[in-house]
């Protein structure tokens, strides 16, 4: 029988923090390893833990979830992080440089599905990545578009660029020429940042924007 998903829980309004814990324990059944109400309070949880759920302020003097988070990814290497926040916050999440998955945004609001929640969580633990499309009103249609016009040769390549590994050892892995790995990658930069400006960073721009139009059909696809 599997495991119940290990989760912490961090948000600084004690009554919702009440609230959404019933939820997430009794009708969602995840195991809750913690449930703090400060950014303190959440760093210094010990045990292991597949998924945080973070509100994203946390007060005026407080790290804010995206801070937390990357915090929390330096005690607990794969941990899920799901932002539960009003405000889209990509650009940010990805200011440190490392561009990773199992990071997801869910909005905040009164009528807040949970079974969606719950999905989400599940997901993310497992490194996948999803994000409201309300979220990105903007951003995601064209990057499926672009998303589109790769090959398949290409989608695997940029599927594991998006691990962080370099030409050689994707080379490697799908039995290729390094050149011809960098000739792929030089095609997808071209497909995927078709307005890139000069000096901009292409690998990790286009693993950005790889991600971005991913995200629009992992949760769909997730426990299919």
């Amino acid at each position: 029988m599997p495991r119940d998903t290990r989760l912490l829980y961090v948000e600084d309004d004690p009554v919702l923090r009440t609230m959404l814990l019933g939820v997430l324990t009794q009708t969602l059944g995840f195991e809750v390893v913690a449930s703090v109400g400060t950014a303190e309070e959440a760093l210094a949880v010990e045990g292991p833990l597949d998924v945080a759920l973070l509100d994203w302020a946390l007060g005026p003097d407080s790290l804010n979830g995206v801070e937390l988070g990357h915090e929390l990814r330096e005690q607990h290497e794969h941990l899920g992080v799901v932002i539960l926040s009003q405000h889209y916050a990509w650009d940010f999440h990805g200011s440190r440089g490392a561009v990773s998955m199992g990071w997801s945004y869910v909005e905040k609001r009164a009528d807040l599905d949970y079974a969606y929640l719950a999905k989400v969580l599940k997901a993310t633990a497992t490194g996948l990545s999803v994000v409201e499309p309300s979220m990105q009103p903007d951003r995601a249609p064209a990057a499926v578009e672009r998303l589109s016009q790769l090959s398949a040769r290409q989608r695997q390549i940029m599927s594991i660029a998006a691990t962080g590994v370099d030409a050689n050892i994707i080379a490697e892995r799908l039995d290729l020429r390094p050149v011809s790995v960098r000739k792929e990658l030089s095609e997808c930069y071209r497909i995927l940042l078709p307005d890139a400006e000069s000096g901009t960073d292409l690998r990790t721009a286009a693993v950005i924007a790889w991600l971005e139009g991913q995200r629009s059909h992992t949760l769909d696809s997730y426990g299919k």
